[in-house]
């Protein structure tokens, strides 16, 4: 009975619906860029290592490097520190920044 209950509210997806979340989901590849992917409905700026508050349109005309790390893997952990490149390219060109996006809960 209960098993019943649960099927009656789960939706039905015609095959239409299915090839508009579809045609959705590819538009939403289609149209990724740095801003769909830091933005968030609650904040529009990535925090810096000093801590200040970077908005996310300063990035728009720089080479932006994106660092998907979690501290839970030791590789990920030694290579944060060791990020001495960074700071060559840097002083070699303004127009680059490398954001952290961490993979950790």
């Amino acid at each position: 009975m209960l098993l019943c209950k649960v099927f009656k509210v789960l939706p039905t997806f015609t095959l239409a619906k299915i090839q508009e979340l579809k045609n959705l989901e590819e538009e939403a590849k289609r149209n990724q860029s740095l801003k769909s992917l830091l933005l968030s409905s609650s904040s529009d700026f990535v925090i810096s290592y000093y801590e200040n508050k970077i908005a996310v349109f300063e990035f728009k005309s720089k080479m932006v490097g994106l660092y998907f790390s979690s501290s839970s893997y030791e590789r990920c952990t030694d290579f944060t520190f060791d990020l001495e490149f960074y700071d060559k390219l840097r002083s070699d060109e303004e127009s680059f920044e490398i954001v952290m996006i961490p993979l950790d809960e």
